[in-house]
């Protein structure tokens, strides 16, 4: 899947690049790009980024997740200022991630 540029409330630039379903579990994991969370380019916090991430969640993530029949799961959504294998850890690679259970058509904020 290419990039998909997404238009959030603080104006950072953040693009969809990867998403992993797993309907056994109930899990859909949606991955971003941020780049302005790289230390070199701006070093945002998670801080900076928390109030885009639920806006993600309810304008982008739960309607894809309602066309494709799901009303209930957990949906975990992580941003890195530059694309990582799934599964793996790399030190040089700024990565944030946040848990929402989807409730319906309503993303529902969690905690680890």
């Amino acid at each position: 899947m290419g990039a998909q540029q997404i238009a959030v409330p603080s104006g950072l630039e953040i693009s969809l690049y990867d998403v992993i379903l797993d309907a056994d579990s109930q899990v859909a994991r949606f991955r971003f790009l941020v780049p302005a969370i790289a230390p070199e380019a701006g070093n945002k916090t998670f801080g900076d980024v928390i109030g885009d991430l639920q806006f993600v969640c309810d304008s982008v993530i739960v309607p894809a997740l309602l066309e494709h029949g799901w009303t209930t799961g957990d949906v975990v959504l992580s941003v890195s200022d530059k694309p990582v294998d799934f599964g793996t850890y790399d030190s040089q690679v700024v990565q944030y991630f946040q848990p929402f259970r989807l409730d319906r058509d309503t993303c529902v904020w969690e905690d680890f």
